[in-house]
């Protein structure tokens, strides 16, 4: 006996025992012919009532996919997945390689300005 029928047979009076194996005989023969779960409810009397009716496990199919998988081509990009290490390549050039060479004056009132670039209005 396992344990999930022992629950039940210990719910019900040891009287409708006959009346409870009958009842379960009867469940179990049509889970197996319909290929349903059944979630069931025994009375202390033993009565059992049908609550929801179920798939099966054995019936279960996998749906199919309604998009395409991450091996797919069709997820492919031009973008590399490792964007860090181009922001880190960015990130190590020097100012100077930035503006094609022309290096940043150091005066304190002009370090905004880089020189040849724009017009000196003094």
């Amino acid at each position: 006996m396992t344990p999930q029928i022992a629950r039940l047979y210990a719910h019900v009076s040891p009287v409708f025992w006959p009346y409870l194996w009958l009842q379960l005989r009867w469940i179990f023969k049509r889970q197996d012919k319909e290929l349903r779960t059944l979630l069931i409810s025994v009375t202390r009397w033993g009565q059992v009532h049908i609550v929801q009716v179920g798939d099966h496990w054995r019936a279960y199919r996998k749906p199919e996919a309604l998009k395409p998988g991450w091996d797919d081509p069709v997820w492919q990009s031009a973008v590399p997945p490792n964007m860090v290490g181009v922001f880190l390549e960015e990130s190590q050039t020097s100012p100077t390689q930035v503006f094609g060479g022309i290096p940043l004056e150091a005066h304190p009132e002009q370090s905004r300005r880089i020189s040849g670039l724009t017009p000196d209005t003094s």
